[in-house]
């Protein structure tokens, strides 16, 4: 009997989980960082949304984590022809990997909070690679939308702008799509991200699983503030109204069909 689609997901993600390295300078902080991490996806065995609430150090690189690992995983799934994806960044402002060269974590793109805090750096760093992977993913398996409110592309610096319109440009990303939207804000609630997976054998009965994340971009982070994480079929009880709201949002932002299900 072949695997579920969560299944096949968990099982990718536990081995990317085994070989992520947390950018804390201390052995014990980066263990303690990725056992929160796992405990974290441990949790979906019986829950299929939760919340992390407490200060910005010590909830972003467990969210922020958790949101690389994922995809990684995804990344691999697609390659393994596994799945087909749908993946929406939806941000104040164009997502910050993106505006950020590759493996690098420039002071500019964060709040003053976070300057410094290796751990918290090495979250932007990481997913300047992992976000440009999905990028150059096949269109035919996969759509990553990078979606904000209509200013919010003025809202970065020039430089980054230019970093943003260069990988836009490159053929090899090939399932990138710009997103703005013709909303003036976005609600905090849906800051994020949704990663929505169909079995790539899936018959047209078959429920695709989500994964979405409630958070804050780096340039806004600083006060405590409650992340929640989602992960299960799109239309169970727990995850369907959070996904039905940010559908709306970006369907009523756009004239664009962006095929989500």
């Amino acid at each position: 009997m072949a695997p579920t689609l969560q299944a096949s997901l968990l099982s990718s993600i536990n081995s990317h989980l085994k070989n992520y390295q947390p950018g804390s300078g201390s052995a014990e902080n980066n263990e303690e960082i990725k056992q929160a991490i796992s405990g974290c996806f441990q949790k979906f065995s019986t829950v299929k949304t939760f919340d992390l609430s407490d200060d910005d150090k010590t909830v972003r690189p467990i969210g922020v984590g958790m949101q690389t690992i994922v995809e990684q995983a995804v990344h691999e799934l697609l390659m393994n022809r596994t799945i087909n994806a749908v993946a929406i960044i939806h941000t104040k402002t164009p997502t910050t990997p993106l505006v950020t060269p590759e493996n690098t974590a420039p002071h500019e793109v964060m709040s003053t909070q976070m300057q410094g805090d290796s751990a918290r750096e090495k979250t932007i760093s990481d997913r300047t690679v992992t976000v440009r992977n999905l990028a150059k993913s096949d269109p035919e398996r996969m759509l990553l939308y990078i979606a904000y409110p209509e200013d919010g592309l003025g809202v970065r610096r020039p430089e980054q702008q230019e970093i943003y319109k260069a990988e836009l440009a490159k053929p090899e990303n090939g399932c990138l799509r710009d997103l703005p939207l013709s909303h003036k804000e976005i609600p905090k609630n849906l800051v994020g991200a949704s990663y929505i997976m169909t079995d790539a054998d899936a018959d047209d009965a078959s429920q695709p699983l989500y994964f979405g994340l409630r958070a804050v971009q780096a340039i806004d982070a600083g006060s405590p503030m409650t992340w929640t994480f989602w992960l299960g079929e799109l239309n169970s009880a727990e995850v369907q109204p959070h996904y039905l709201e940010v559908k709306s949002y970006l369907e009523k932002g756009t004239a664009t069909n962006l095929q989500l299900p």
